[in-house]
Formats: C-alpha cells, structure tokens, sequence
C-alpha cells in the first residue's frame, strides 16, 4: 500500500526533478480515477484519486512522471505497460469497483430489471458481437436522462443505462446497440486516445445487424450513445 506519506515523497522525488521546489499531495474520494493540481512557479500541490492507494511503487511513479511531463509540456508517449496490466487487471477492480458504484450518484442499486439488462447482454455475446466480460457490473440509472443512452468505466468494468430505455414500447434491438456501444468501450483496448478508441467502438457497434434501424430510432427521441 502506498500510504499518504509515501506518495508525497514520490511526488517530491519526482517533482524536484522537473523543476518543482515545493510539493504537496494527498488522496481524494473522487468518483473517477483522476488527479487535480494547483501550480504556481515553484510550487504544486495534487489530489490523487485514493483508488491508487494500493497501486504497486512503480505504478505510482510512472503516473507521476506522465503528470509532470504534460505539465512540463513534453510529449507523452503513454503509460508503461506495467501500469496499463495493474489499471485493467482483476485486483484493481476487487479493491475499487464497489467504491466506484458507491459514489456514483446517478447507479440505481435497485436489482429490479436488472435481467433486462443481462439478457441483452447475453444476447450479445451469443451474437459473436463481445466476449464475456469477467467482473462486469450492469445498473439502470436512477432517473432518465434526456440525451444519453448509457455510459461507461472501462477500467471499473461498470455500465450504467438510461432509464429512458426501460419502457415498454423501446425495441429490443435500441437496448441491445446501446448495451453494446458501451459494452464496446470496456472491451477495446485501455490506452488508446480518444478518436482511436471511438473508431473501433464504431466498428464493433456498425457489426449490430440492428444498427441502422436502432439509431433512427434514437434520432427520433433525441438520444444518442
């Protein structure tokens, strides 16, 4: 475990070497697995998401290197390989997944109508579309959204759907292309950047046989994935 004083002293190792005399940092609860810094010439001082507190050293000293180099300015290549295996392995989401779900407001807990959600899935995974995803998590939301079908961790392994989609008169083939869009998301490679990661989402969801027929649909009731 990476205790509070020992992630100071990283940060400081670390910092001192790109420039940065005075450091302080501390855990915060936060709902995502990220980080916030004030800085002013000399001086920063950073929140780091306390699921981080049982990362190994060497996890924790790559991450503060890549936060110093984008605050530097440098180009960043990404993360080690061995921080990418500990943020997508089983032992990261044992120890943080239900504090994810805890602290994420808009999780109805509620297990009514969760075999919607999972018959969909399986569905899915029966179509050829996903593998089975080990450790996944499906909820509802609390209430309904007016735009967005669903979102995602990939690192959490959580979905949450909008509660819009929990009516009757939805089609079977909306729930199961917006199941799959995020489904999609936990499955693609961590690391990629943004427009790479859409790409292949795209790709997997346009595989859908439903898939034109699904986003007429949502165009008509204004929602999107």
């Amino acid at each position: 475990m990476v205790t509070t004083e020992k992630l100071e002293t990283i940060f400081k190792k670390i910092g001192n070497t790109f420039g940065f005399e005075n450091i302080d940092a501390e855990y915060a609860p936060f709902r995502d697995l990220k980080l916030k810094w004030v800085r002013t010439i000399d001086h920063a001082s950073f929140s780091v998401s306390d699921y981080l507190e049982e990362a190994p050293e060497g996890v924790i000293e790559d991450i503060v290197t890549g936060i110093m180099m984008r605050i530097r300015g440098d180009d960043f290549e990404g993360y080690s390989e061995e921080t990418k295996e500990w943020l997508t392995s089983h032992e990261f989401r044992a120890s943080n997944q239900e504090k994810y779900v805890e602290r994420s407001r808009s999780i109805d807990i509620d297990p009514e109508n969760s075999d919607r959600l999972w018959e969909a899935y399986y569905r899915l995974v029966d179509e050829g579309l996903i593998p089975e995803i080990d450790d996944l998590r499906l909820f509802w939301s609390k209430s309904e959204s007016v735009s967005k079908a669903g979102q995602s961790s990939c690192l959490m392994r959580v979905v949450i759907m909008n509660k819009r989609l929990l009516d009757t008169k939805v089609p079977q083939e909306v729930l199961d292309y917006c199941l799959l869009h995020e489904l999609a998301n936990i499955t693609i490679p961590f690391g990629l950047d943004n427009i790479e990661r859409k790409k292949e989402v795209n790709e997997v969801t346009n595989g859908f046989v439903g898939a034109e027929t699904a986003k007429k649909w949502l165009d008509q009731v204004m929602m999107e994935v």
